[in-house]
């Protein structure tokens, strides 16, 4: 959404709404979105956001335009080897942690 919030539809309803424009009924949420108030629509466990976790598990932020190390900002990514980055999809938690928890 444009205000930043962030709402969690099912796979199927995002199939639903895909080619559709202005208000629309979505089940799980038991209402009305308006489509054109949208910024995007991300597969769970990515954002698009200015901090976030490489597939690798890296903590980076978003500076000025360009993504760089959180822990050393001088370090900029290269959207080359991280696709994430050149996306502007980062992942909202590390995903090196989160496996090992499901493990």
């Amino acid at each position: 959404m444009m205000s930043g919030d962030i709402l969690n539809i099912t796979p199927d309803e995002v199939k639903n709404i895909q080619g559709k424009s202005g208000l629309v009924f979505v089940p799980s949420l038991q209402g009305l979105i308006n489509l054109s108030s949208v910024e995007s629509i991300l597969p769970d466990g990515l954002i698009a956001e200015k901090e976030g976790y490489l597939h690798d598990g890296i903590r980076v932020i978003k500076k000025f335009g360009a993504w760089v190390v959180a822990d050393d900002q001088n370090i900029k990514i290269d959207p080359h080897f991280y696709p994430e980055v050149a996306k502007d999809q980062v992942f909202r938690e590390n995903p090196k942690v989160t496996k090992l928890l499901n493990s």
